[in-house]
């Protein structure tokens, strides 16, 4: 089991996924400064223009890049030995049709597979509705973002204990894993339940964000109206997609 690249792929993808959160981050937070504050990438002194090296997300852009340059490394290596040792199963780093971890070695493993795929369509079911409803808060994108790829985690995490079970000898097959129909009722309840408390703060969290963005579209017009009566300077900024626009009279 240790030695099966196959079986160990949810977990890579796991790290990959976890490599990934601070690169996108970083990424996006790069975009937000070249589109909405270009000027802030750069630093004057006198006649002189030069990048601004101290950025935080140029730094964790830079970090988080060697990772991963580091993750696919580690990943190729381990992807070429499992290609030599087992000719017959080997994998391939582009398919599209059937993943590299979806094992069908025999009708076991084929049930195991069909089981893990079931509980990861399950997750999809629940967890794709609650992100359609997520996008409805006007968040910054890298929110969204991160929540993909949580759910993207949780998809390997399930697969993974699905596959390990099996193989450590702790699963069972028929109708012994089945649950009864009051079991089950108390789940569905469960989970409508949280779901509807999910919902619930999505929609409070909509209401109250976008009742501050009526808010300064209200109050920045007749501050900007009074700065300028006094014969002062009126600006107006925002740093990024997710920041509310800030006003100073100077």
């Amino acid at each position: 089991m240790n030695k099966d690249l196959r079986i160990q792929l949810p977990l890579w993808t796991i790290a990959f996924c976890i490599l990934l959160m601070p690169l996108t981050f970083s990424l996006v937070q790069l975009m937000d400064l070249m589109i909405h504050n270009f000027d802030a990438l750069f630093v004057v002194n006198d006649t002189k223009t030069s990048f601004n090296w101290s950025l935080i997300p140029f730094h964790l852009f830079i970090v988080s890049s060697l990772l991963l340059i580091s993750f696919y490394i580690a990943f190729y290596r381990r992807y070429r030995k499992h290609n030599r040792d087992n000719p017959r199963e080997r994998l391939y780093f582009f398919v599209f049709y059937k993943p590299g971890e979806l094992l069908e070695d025999d009708e076991m493993l084929q049930q195991v597979s069909k089981n893990a795929t079931k509980k990861v369509y399950i997750l999809f079911a629940n967890a794709l509705p609650v992100l359609a409803l997520l996008m409805v808060i006007p968040l910054h994108r890298s929110v969204f973002i991160m929540a993909i790829l949580l759910v993207i985690i949780f998809q390997n995490l399930l697969f993974y204990n699905e596959i390990y079970r099996y193989y450590s000898g702790n699963y069972t097959f028929g109708n012994k894993g089945k649950k009864t129909d009051s079991q089950l009722s108390k789940a569905n309840i469960r989970i409508v339940l949280g779901i509807t408390v999910v919902c619930f703060i999505i929609v409070a969290l909509s209401v109250g964000r976008l009742a501050q963005i009526h808010y300064h579209a209200q109050s920045i017009p007749l501050e900007m109206e009074a700065c300028m009566e006094k014969g002062r300077t009126a600006i107006i900024e925002k740093s990024s997609l997710w920041s509310l626009t800030k006003f100073t009279c100077e």
